[in-house]
């Protein structure tokens, strides 16, 4: 009933909130966040690296005329994406301004949205999965769209929308194909990845799952709806949004794809297309965060390039690269909502987050200045820092695919250092005898000085993220070591 609980408490926790004060709001839904937090750390401690196989299992008939079921269990690659969800949920109820409109039903979308990515992260059959997956749909929508912070909230959210219900609606048609072509008549994943449907079918199915689970990575170029959605998402938000959302594409590609369709003698093999799209990603992401100005837009873009890298290691389709790639998820659901947090807490000391306007800023602010130079080194993959360890392991795996993808990988590498220490260094530093300038000039520097350093909470809120980052980089075989006894518990290229 554990697991049970790990997605059904944010639920309810979302349902209280209609029945509490306004001022007692973020109060509650911390609470329910740091229980559900609590649930997923018991789960941790408790799990068995040596067991092979799913743990905390449970299994019961849901409609079973058509053999689904409600089949739940955790292993050691759901396990860390589950306790960071809880995690980052957390930190996001804290980072939520007291004076945010409609504070309740906010906090409420923050909770289901937790709850629907647990049950994801949690579901072993495949119809289970395919409704937490819409379900997520649901807050993200009215997140976008309710809360926008700047822009055109309500044409982001439609753009996000129809992506997302277009893909899932290929995902629809997959998974009915799937359950139809195997002729297992089974929905458990298990059982499906003993039972493939002939190749020229499977072919199809995975152009349906694959395309799918690419828009929500988003995955080049499938990314379109990324910059809008992120350009006005609140913080908050984005602190699940882009650190965890984002990751349950890449996890149902690992979860499903590979597993259910590994497409033999097919005319036509998708797994050889994916790596390359990766790599086209790698090198957009990088390219598009060198052009922008707005921090946020930066960050939005270094997560299409770094998320290319997670899809490198899954379709290198051998152990190094598909470890690499779950360590990769972890990691960058680490940095990247570190990365919003510092843009927000610097755009509302300055009143900008244009990059060519913000200068000098470290002399002011020295403690947040320190934070975001680890961050920062943890972006662009400092050795010793998390980010390096599972760029490392990805580029190994796809070297044993084809070294010519690990190479052209690499060049994309080498621009991330370029955009995110420029990005630092343009805000915090400034060359002898430069000025600020546009709005910063105007209101003269003691609009930046009002507000000078980051606060004992904001701190609070990020060094857990700053923390994870050195402990991960010094010690990944926490992430790792679950996996090789574990791993998914049906055939995978790897196992």
């Amino acid at each position: 009933m554990i697991l049970t609980a790990v997605w059904l408490l944010p639920a309810l926790g979302a349902l209280a909130l209609a029945f509490v004060p306004t001022v007692q709001a973020r109060m509650v839904a911390a609470l329910f966040a740091l229980a559900s937090l609590v649930l997923t750390l018991v789960v941790a401690v408790g799990f068995d690296p040596a067991h092979h196989g799913y743990q905390f299992e449970q299994n019961v008939s849901w409609i079973p005329q058509f053999g689904v079921s409600y089949h739940l269990g955790v292993d050691g690659v759901s396990l860390w994406l589950l306790v960071l969800n809880a995690l980052l949920t957390v930190i996001a109820v804290f980072a939520t301004d007291r004076r945010m409109p409609r504070m309740r039903g906010f906090l409420s979308m923050l909770l289901l949205l937790e709850g629907a990515m647990a049950g994801l992260f949690l579901a072993a059959d495949l119809l289970l999965f395919y409704v937490f997956w819409e379900g997520m749909l649901i807050p993200a929508y009215f997140l976008i769209w309710l809360w926008a912070e700047s822009g055109d909230g309500r044409r982001a959210a439609i753009k996000f929308i129809l992506y997302t219900l277009v893909g899932s609606l290929l995902a629809l048609v997959g998974v009915i194909g799937e359950y139809i072509y195997t002729g297992a008549r089974s929905f458990d994943l298990a059982f499906l990845a003993t039972h493939h449907p002939n190749p020229g079918i499977q072919f199809g199915l995975f152009f349906l799952l694959g395309l799918a689970f690419a828009i929500k990575v988003p995955l080049f170029p499938f990314h379109g709806w990324l910059p809008d959605a992120y350009g006005v998402s609140p913080t908050p938000f984005l602190v699940t949004f882009a650190g965890v959302m984002g990751k349950t594409g890449a996890y149902a590609m690992l979860r499903i794809l590979i597993p259910l369709l590994p497409q033999p003698q097919a005319w036509w093999d998708w797994n050889a297309v994916m790596p390359v799209l990766a790599v086209l990603g790698i090198f957009w992401g990088a390219l598009m965060a060198l052009a922008q100005r707005d921090l946020k837009q930066v960050v939005a873009y270094s997560s299409v390039s770094h998320m290319g890298f997670i899809v490198l290691g899954i379709f290198s389709l051998n152990q190094q690269g598909q470890q690499g790639a779950v360590v990769q998820m972890l990691n960058h659901g680490i940095i990247i909502p570190a990365l919003f947090l510092l843009v927000a807490w610097v755009a509302a000391r300055t009143g900008t987050r244009d990059r060519s306007v913000l200068k000098d800023l470290a002399p002011r602010m020295p403690v947040l200045t320190g934070v975001f130079l680890i961050v920062t080194l943890a972006a662009l993959g400092l050795p010793g820092l998390n980010s390096f360890v599972g760029e490392f392991m990805t580029l190994l795996g796809a070297w044993q695919l084809q070294p010519w993808l690990a190479v052209a990988a690499c060049v994309g590498l080498i621009l991330a250092p370029i955009y995110m220490l420029r990005m630092f260094q343009g805000v915090m530093y400034a060359a002898p005898g430069e000025q600020l300038a546009g709005p910063l000039q105007e209101a003269g520097r003691n609009q930046v000085a009002a507000r000078a350093d980051i606060t004992g909470s904001e701190l609070a809120i990020i060094v857990p993220l700053v923390l994870l980052m050195i402990f991960l980089g010094l010690y990944p075989y926490v992430v790792t070591h679950p996996m090789p006894a574990l791993g998914i518990p049906y055939p995978v290229p790897w196992r």
